[in-house]
């Protein structure tokens, strides 16, 4: 599954880091996010979270769902959540959270590192 928009004028990467009160022993991963909507776990499996939209902003939990799941083909759902304000839920989800993004079709500088750090300021 991949992220995607109307346009998708920008593509790149996201990585997060979930809060230490939901990692440890328990382990750091879907599992134990979707533990924060109540997700049903005896039916389904999450496999993933989507993070959508700035005005209209939604959060769909990626499961699989286990009673309509055969031996042949998993049945992958989106499953949508009820959020109440978007700012307090990605505080909740994420201690860190990075998003890069580049122009759609740029095959060159996705896959290359910088040189060094500086700050906006130091030039204007």
């Amino acid at each position: 599954m991949i992220a995607s928009t109307q346009y998708n004028d920008f593509k790149g990467t996201v990585s997060a880091d979930i809060p230490d009160a939901f990692g440890g022993s328990c382990g750091d991963d879907i599992k134990n996010l979707a533990r924060i909507f109540k997700l049903n776990l005896n039916r389904f499996k999450p496999v993933g979270i989507s993070l959508y939209g700035t005005d209209g902003f939604s959060i769909s939990l990626i499961c699989v769902d286990k009673e309509r799941s055969t031996e042949e083909k998993e049945h992958i759902v989106n499953m949508s959540c009820e959020v109440e304000t978007e700012k307090e839920i990605i505080d909740l989800l994420f201690k860190r959270l990075h998003i890069v993004l580049h122009n759609s079709f740029d095959d060159k500088y996705p896959n290359l590192g910088y040189d060094e750090k500086v700050r906006y300021s130091d030039f204007h």
